[in-house]
């Protein structure tokens, strides 16, 4: 019944994103769904080119399709009463595309993850589909995740053994930060850190979908995600109109920021 519940409520995130422009969803209720505040790690690979994944900044995947694998480590946080502290999950598919109806997505769990985490994950991601990028999300599955960052916070992988190998460098100037970040959509906050894609290769057999696209995009981001930032309407993705570059209200969110608009 639990992942029956999952698969329920993941589908209906791409009814839910779909119905609206941003200005109507900016005007949604949320009070259906309890608080909640994650913070966490995130590690995206994908088909773009090196350091340009224009899904990222308002526009439609560079090769139509979007072969990517999405990852999460929820280092402490909550949604409702549940804690999702440690929790690891990974969405692969065609995960944007132009033709909606082509879309699709397997996520993993960590084999470590409870049924009432996995279920709260679930839900927290179908509120933030709802007002970012729908996707059609089959059955989910638990496997063994392993994740591992350097001491010196610059190497990062991600392993589902016998499925997905993802891994990547992030470079950092002299003070620390991150060398190359950018405004960007994405449903964990409105920045990215772009990295090299050092492995990024995938085969299931069950899904019947393989892909070896090493050396393509990958960026992490350090997120501290709450359900207030999305109430206040504070996020890029959430004024999306895939026009190909960034209207005017996510340019003001951007100067906000003190970032550019590039």
């Amino acid at each position: 019944m639990v992942k029956l519940r999952l698969i329920a409520v993941l589908v209906l995130s791409a009814a839910l994103a779909s119905a609206g422009s941003a200005d109507q969803k900016a005007k949604q209720p949320t009070t259906a769904t309890p608080d909640f505040e994650v913070e966490g790690i995130g590690f995206t690979a994908c088909q773009c080119p090196v350091s340009a994944c224009p899904c990222r900044s308002n526009g439609h995947p560079t090769h139509v399709t979007c072969d990517a694998a999405d990852f999460a480590y929820i280092k402490r946080g909550h949604y409702g009463k549940v804690r999702l502290d440690g929790l690891k999950a990974v969405a692969v598919g065609n995960l944007i595309d132009h033709d909606q109806s082509r879309t699709y997505a397997t996520v993993y769990f960590d084999e470590k993850t409870t049924p009432e985490q996995r279920e709260a994950y679930a839900s927290m991601l179908k509120f933030m589909f709802a007002e970012g990028f729908p996707v059609t999300v089959g059955a989910p599955k638990v496997v063994p995740i392993e994740f591992q960052e350097s001491a010196d916070k610059t190497q990062y992988s991600v392993t589902i053994p016998g499925i997905l190998e993802q891994q990547a460098t992030l470079k950092r100037n002299k003070s620390g930060k991150p060398a190359s970040t950018v405004p960007a959509m994405d449903e964990w906050g409105n920045s990215i850190h772009y990295a090299e894609n050092v492995v990024f290769k995938y085969h299931d057999k069950d899904v019947g979908k393989e892909w070896d696209l090493t050396g393509r995009q990958a960026n992490l981001k350090f997120f501290h995600t709450t359900k207030k930032m999305y109430d206040q309407k504070e996020l890029l993705a959430q004024y999306k109109d895939m026009s190909g570059g960034w209207n005017a209200k996510q340019k003001e969110i951007i100067a906000r920021l003190g970032m550019k608009a590039e």
